[in-house]
């Protein structure tokens, strides 16, 4: 009793479908791509699971950059007239050094993660009352490498932008 529509003749009225539409289903090369598809995810995803490799760069330039930014709001907010020992940061294998005349800070790195500070030929820099860097060679700006076994920038451009690249 079900009256074939004359659009779809492979449907009835009451939306049921016909013998020749359920036995339809995805051809052995469909089958065969989406396993070779989903083979090959698992093969480059799964080891990012299981390591950290590679985003201790990123977690420390992250730090990097929100402590260069605390010591350049303090140099812009100093006011008293001992500013030259102020604001001086200083750049090791291992380890930013920050410091500023009420105290000090640093970025230190794990000795359990393979990453070390690297520039291109600073080693220490101050920021002067306008938020910039300041040193005999900051005229660019200042690059702070991360490298481990990636690579993350911090640049402190000479005007005083401060942020990854």
């Amino acid at each position: 009793m079900s009256i074939r529509s004359k659009y779809n003749p492979g449907l009835s009225l009451k939306g049921l479908a016909s013998p020749d539409a359920l036995s339809r289903g995805f051809t052995l090369i469909e089958l065969i791509l989406v396993i070779l598809l989903i083979g090959i995810l698992a093969v480059t995803v799964t080891p990012k699971f299981f390591t950290s490799e590679g985003f201790e760069e990123y977690t420390y330039q992250a730090e990097v950059i929100t402590k260069l930014r605390a010591i350049q709001y303090r140099a812009m907010q100093q006011t008293t007239d001992s500013y030259d020992n102020c604001h001086n940061i200083e750049i090791q294998k291992k380890k930013l050094l920050l410091s500023y005349c009420s105290g000090g800070d640093e970025v230190d790195i794990d000795v359990d993660h393979n990453v070390e500070f690297a520039t291109t030929g600073i080693t220490s820099f101050k920021f002067d009352q306008m938020g910039r860097p300041s040193c005999d060679t900051c005229g660019t700006g200042v690059t702070i490498t991360l490298v481990g076994s990636g690579k993350a920038i911090v640049k402190i451009e000479s005007e005083g932008y401060i942020h990854a690249n």
